[in-house]
């Protein structure tokens, strides 16, 4: 690895920790082109952006309709909005997704509100420029209780369940972290590429008191804001009509530069979590990375030494959704049998801001 890049920590231990549930929520089917639709694939959108024409327009940029599937990974995704039509408020929004999410895991469990000691909201979407969004999933859900929200980009599940881990160290919990996403109200139309990336959806987790060995073993978290102009959404709060001409509320960014700067940030992310934990590649039972590009975090994976049999990836199915990407791939390994006790998962994002980090959880 390059030299370490500035504006990361690494951090000791969270223990006693378990993640002891969860429970995914996806948007309803969506309307287009006069079809029902509950997953969109690839084929789908490029038809929906291009036109009947769509495969001489994409030889005109140098991709083949085969493309996002057979390098980045995308097969799947499910939307909120139909991107490229306006903006409509009956659409789903985060925190529609994030209370879909609740009550699927509060009816698997038997838990209930009165079972929850912190709510926490994790997503780089909110529903309103101001007001708390857990707030909001508490008052759909009937939670009284201490809430808050928390965004890092597409780190933010990460973050999140570092912060969950310590209140429930500190005696706050259960936790009730819910990361939820509608980045297809952001994606700019006239850049398929970036379209193509984006899912949405959202993740209820449990988090409680558990055994002493369970838990995070060690973590490294970085941030750096001379970055954020990499991947943004440039647009100042609240909206004018000038930055809504200039579709400021897209995303935006630098995909060369981008490029450069993230796998670096992967590879010291996991690697000071490791070190921090005392332990070494070969150590993880399974390597759970962002869900962005499956090209990207294979590399990474094929840099650190893990091979392919420990790494798991579902971008096929999801697409990237954002800041939940990551909790949404760790529930769905725990799902699949993938993630059995004892067994100790790395966890690895990089996102907008820019932000990274690498957690070593034991289960």
């Amino acid at each position: 690895m390059s030299e370490t890049p500035p504006g990361g920590k690494a951090f000791g231990a969270i223990t006693g920790v378990n993640i002891r549930a969860g429970a995914t929520a996806w948007p309803e089917p969506l309307e287009m082109q006069g079809q029902t639709i509950p997953s969109l694939h690839n084929l789908d959108i490029f038809k929906h952006l291009l036109g009947p024409n769509y495969e001489q327009i994409l030889a005109t940029r140098d991709m083949h309709p085969d493309y996002p599937e057979q390098v980045v990974g995308l097969s799947q995704r499910q939307w909120t909005h139909v991107v490229g039509t306006p903006p409509n408020h009956s659409e789903e929004h985060s925190v529609d997704l994030g209370v879909k999410a609740v009550q699927a895991l509060f009816a698997q469990t038997g838990l209930g509100p009165e079972d929850v000691g912190l709510l926490l909201f994790a997503s780089t979407t909110p529903h309103k420029i101001t007001s708390a969004s857990s707030c909001a999933v508490g008052a759909a859900t009937g939670i009284k209780a201490p809430s808050l929200d928390l965004k890092a980009g597409c780190s933010t599940g990460l973050y999140a369940l570092v912060t969950a881990a310590l209140y429930v160290q500190a005696g706050l919990g259960p936790v009730l972290l819910v990361a939820a996403e509608t980045p297809s109200k952001y994606a700019n139309p006239q850049i398929p590429e970036t379209v193509m990336g984006v899912g949405d959806g959202a993740i209820a987790l449990w988090l409680e008191k558990g055994s002493p060995e369970q838990g995070l073993l060690g973590g490294y978290l970085g941030a750096d804001g001379e970055l954020g102009v990499l991947v943004n959404t440039p647009g100042l709060l609240p909206p004018t009509a000038e930055a809504l001409e200039q579709k400021q509320y897209y995303y935006h960014g630098d995909a060369s530069s981008l490029k450069e700067a993230v796998p670096v940030r992967y590879l010291a992310a996991m690697q000071g979590a490791l070190a921090q934990a005392g332990l070494t590649p070969s150590d993880l039972d399974l390597y759970v990375p962002h869900q962005v590009n499956r090209q990207l975090t294979r590399k990474v994976a094929e840099l650190l030494g893990i091979p392919l049999e420990k790494q798991f990836h579902n971008l096929d199915r999801h697409g990237s959704v954002a800041g939940a990407a990551v909790l949404i791939a760790l529930w769905e390994a725990m799902q699949a049998g993938q993630i059995q006790p004892g067994a100790r998962v790395g966890l690895n994002t990089v996102g907008g801001g820019l932000t990274w980090g690498g957690l070593v959880w034991q289960f």
